[in-house]
């Protein structure tokens, strides 16, 4: 894990699948950035790692996936995930981050079993966006407009995790802290 009790690593997630549900969809394409973040204030410190890939559902992409993702059957075909690459990334973070981590994670269980033993937060439900910002929404695409982010391709993994990685640099009002901070203070507990 980490080197330092002034920084802890940190893996910023998405995925996109099949469908909403992970006990009958499947995973297609994973994105991962793993950085190292400053403790207590959430700020990037540099980016140590990424992984990007598409995998083959084994069957037809549903119609309605593909309307949201854009991707097709021929991206996917013969293509695998690979999950020693997604190992090594994730078991290097002291914290794992996605935009709607309930969704993701179970997809990530599908390519990497045991991360769900690992601390995960949550950007959207995880940090009070509404306390902070006047937005009606926490939808990752809602809040980047909002602040003026710049913005990766939407419902493309690593374009999520991109747009997802420029929010957590987001400065919280009034506080030295990043919306990344916030999830660190939550979610990993200071070393002694």
């Amino acid at each position: 894990m980490n080197q330092s009790s002034q920084s802890l690593r940190v893996a910023i997630v998405d995925t996109e699948t099949t469908g909403l549900y992970p006990s009958r969809d499947r995973i297609i394409e994973i994105a991962i950035v793993l950085v190292e973040a400053e403790r207590p204030t959430g700020r990037i410190l540099g980016e140590l790692a990424r992984y990007d890939a598409l995998q083959d559902p084994g069957f037809p992409m549903p119609y309605g996936a593909y309307a949201v993702h854009g991707i097709s059957d021929g991206m996917v075909r013969g293509k695998r995930i690979d999950t020693g690459a997604v190992q090594e990334l994730l078991g290097q973070a002291d914290l794992l981050v996605a935009h709607n981590a309930g969704f993701d994670k179970g997809f990530v269980a599908q390519v990497m079993p045991e991360c769900a033993d690992l601390t995960w937060g949550c950007s959207c439900r995880g940090i009070p966006w509404r306390r902070h910002f006047p937005v009606d929404s926490a939808k990752l695409q809602v809040l980047a407009e909002h602040l003026q982010l710049q913005r990766g391709t939407a419902h493309r993994a690593m374009g999520d995790v991109e747009t997802t990685l420029a929010l957590l640099k987001t400065e919280l009002p009034g506080q030295d802290l990043t919306a990344l901070g916030h999830l660190i203070r939550k979610k990993v507990p200071c070393p002694a």
